[in-house]
């Protein structure tokens, strides 16, 4: 395998990407019921980018990340499709809209996090180069996935942190507010943790988060967030890669599940 990119110097472009990500998520809110662990605000990764996934109004809003274009495709056919180089997020809500509208689709999501009104600023090498270690951080975490046992909710891409996560639980009710789960992601960035990272943690509503050692060349954290922290720069970008990120999440997983 290549190495996978340092991600250096990509912050105005990991902000971009996320707003883009909040603006596929309100038109996905406004066209889906509410979903089991509120999965109608989530989002799946493709090969090249983003997916609402199939909407209750046919076809689905994709965003090719290597190549900043948003599209929606029904029937077999892109119905539309925007650059959005060059655009800012209130302006893409917009024209995302006037385009539904050209097609025949009225819908008026939220407006919660549109906020932003600066333009975007993307290199596409640097939004390709996300786009390779999502997909890498997807492979990992659905590697990893599979070697457990309980029940689990799909691994998705969650619009509002811009993480990649799923839930792991004992039973089929599956309700993280009410039941004891652990929780496995790669998110981009946090307040206080601004570089990439793998994230592990363990909760249950007796306890709250349970507060358990890493393996290296993870950590855990205690201050704020409660749980393990993977540092992407500090894992082998090579063939090491998954079974570095592997190893430390079935160390973490066998403590919580002892724990919980």
């Amino acid at each position: 395998m290549a190495a996978l990119p340092k991600l250096e110097n990509w912050h105005a472009t990991r902000e971009c990407l996320h707003q883009v990500a909040l603006v596929m998520s309100a038109i996905k809110v406004a066209c889906l019921p509410p979903q089991p662990n509120s999965l109608q605000y989530s989002l799946s990764l493709r090969p090249r980018g983003m997916s609402t996934g199939p909407l209750d109004l046919g076809g689905e809003l994709r965003f090719d990340m290597p190549r900043l274009r948003l599209s929606y495709a029904r029937d077999d056919s892109v119905a539309f499709q925007l650059d959005v180089a060059g655009a800012d997020q209130k302006s893409l809500y917009e024209d995302v809209l006037s385009a539904f509208a050209s097609v025949g689709i009225e819908i008026s999501p939220a407006r919660t996090h549109i906020r932003h009104s600066q333009p975007f600023k993307i290199p596409r090498d640097q939004a390709a180069a996300y786009m390779t270690v999502l997909d890498a951080a997807y492979t990992a975490l659905a590697r990893f996935r599979a070697r457990l046992t309980g029940c689990m909710s799909p691994l998705a891409l969650w619009a509002h942190h811009f993480d990649l996560a799923f839930m792991r639980f004992d039973d089929a009710n599956m309700d993280e507010h009410k039941q004891a789960h652990l929780a496995f992601g790669f998110a981009p960035s946090s307040p206080g943790l601004e570089r990439p990272y793998f994230y592990a943690y363990a909760w249950s509503p007796d306890a709250g988060y349970a507060r358990l050692p890493a393996a290296p060349p993870a950590r855990a954290e205690s201050e704020g967030y409660i749980g393990l922290y993977l540092g992407y720069d500090d894992l082998d970008r090579g063939e090491r890669f998954y079974s570095q990120v592997e190893h430390v999440l079935l160390d973490y997983y066998a403590r919580a599940t002892s724990q919980i």
